[in-house]
């Protein structure tokens, strides 16, 4: 994860003791998140300037405290290599005139600049515009410079490529006999402990006898994790096929556990379950498109997080396979985000809708189903879809997904602004 800075800019014009009162009421806004914060105010050209080239790893957050400030902004955001950059204002003192110049100033030089400002800076909606900004600047901070291991036998191909020089990332392939090697030497310790946390936070519809074997990979992928992969996905069919077990089980354990691991080396899928985690504390789920009809649409896969099942989950047969386990679970009729992503990581494809069913609903396809209702048609999407996967996320995240598609160089679509 690229790490956040708050750099707050003033300039003495406005009185030091103002605008020294507006940066503690900002600081206790920012305080919730436990992100870095730079010490001082930021008055002089030249300071401005050397911390640009300090904070060039970091992904920082402008705090413009006074009018006066554009030029001070501008030099620091073109001092150092960082190509993008969030600015906070307030209405008092021209903070906002100065934080609307600053953006346009280095949109001109390429620059992202995502402008929030908020009228009363001690207000409540503050805080709200402070949340807004971090729930944001989360997401852009997870996926830049982030690591990603793909558990497949293949070379590393066109997708991963774009995904590490669009977004400044490593992307390691690790052949499935290394996995299957590491879930060999798995502590015996550490997985009989997870196969009694599997044995208590599932039902079963199948025989445990692969249990012990699934425990193992879960077991393998934790130790990936800990080498600082922020993101695991495997190729689940081949490994299916050769070791006759499927993920789904660990997948779900993982993400549970603010792991983010995706099946199908899906990198579109898995950018996109990065998004849910950061925007909405919970994680993600990747659904197979499967059925659109009039308003309501229906994604289905064979695994689910814990973390977004009511009640307990259920393990049984895997769909195409009948391998040990697929994962069942309804999921809360809320309000939801649908995305899905392209090829070239340039484009978001967005739509909010509301759960209205969910489990297992048919035997027909993958194990666990959800059916979404929308307020427009939503027949469109196969035409349109760029990608079969589309994760849905608890809530409703599309002004906070334009921003992050905004930040992250990407365009945003509604499907709803593709009707005719």
């Amino acid at each position: 994860m690229q790490p956040i800075v708050v750099i707050p800019f003033a300039s003495e014009i406005h009185g030091k003791e103002y605008y020294a009162n507006v940066l503690e009421v900002f600081r206790k806004h920012f305080s919730r998140y436990g992100i870095d914060f730079h010490s001082g105010i930021v008055t002089r050209a030249e300071e401005a300037e050397s911390l640009g080239r300090k904070y060039q790893e970091f992904l920082p957050i402008v705090l413009v405290l006074t009018g006066g400030t554009s030029n001070l902004v501008y030099r620091f955001a073109t001092s150092g290599s960082t190509d993008r950059v969030f600015i906070v204002a307030h209405s008092e003192h021209n903070s906002l005139a100065s934080a609307v110049s600053a953006r346009a100033k280095l949109e001109r030089e390429g620059i992202a600049a995502g402008l929030y400002w908020c009228e009363e800076y001690y207000s409540l909606d503050c805080e709200n515009v402070v949340d807004r900004v971090m729930r944001v600047a989360r997401g852009v901070a997870q996926v830049v410079g982030s690591r990603v291991a793909i558990i497949a036998n293949r070379d590393k191909g066109e997708v991963e490529d774009v995904f590490e020089s669009r977004f400044d990332s490593a992307v390691d392939i690790i052949p499935l006999e290394h996995l299957a090697s590491m879930m060999d030497s798995a502590s015996g310790d550490r997985v009989k402990e997870v196969v009694s946390e599997v044995e208590k936070s599932f039902e079963f519809e199948a025989s445990k006898q692969a249990l012990e074997k699934v425990a193992r990979m879960y077991v393998a992928f934790e130790e990936l994790a800990k080498k600082g992969y922020n993101v695991i996905s495997i190729d689940c069919f081949p490994f299916i096929l050769k070791y006759g077990v499927t993920p789904c089980i660990p997948l779900s354990l993982l993400n549970s556990k603010n792991i983010v691991a995706v099946c199908e080396t899906d990198l579109q899928a898995a950018l996109g379950m990065v998004i849910a985690k950061a925007l909405s504390g919970r994680s993600g789920w990747i659904g197979n498109a499967v059925s659109f009809k009039s308003n309501k649409a229906m994604l289905a896969h064979c695994t689910i997080a814990l973390d977004l099942i009511k009640g307990k989950a259920v393990a049984m047969q895997h769909f195409e396979t009948s391998a040990p386990y697929a994962v069942v679970g309804e999921v809360e009729n809320s309000v939801v985000t649908l995305v899905s992503i392209d090829r070239d990581f340039t484009a978001l494809f967005i739509e909010r809708g509301r759960v209205v069913k969910s489990g297992l609903l048919t035997y027909s396809t993958c194990r666990t189903q959800v059916m979404i209702e929308f307020d427009v048609p939503i027949e469109v999407v196969p035409r349109y879809a760029p990608a079969n996967h589309h994760v849905v996320v608890v809530g409703d995240w599309v002004e906070e997904l334009r921003d992050l598609a905004y930040m992250l160089n990407m365009d945003a679509i509604m499907y709803s602004e593709l009707l005719t």
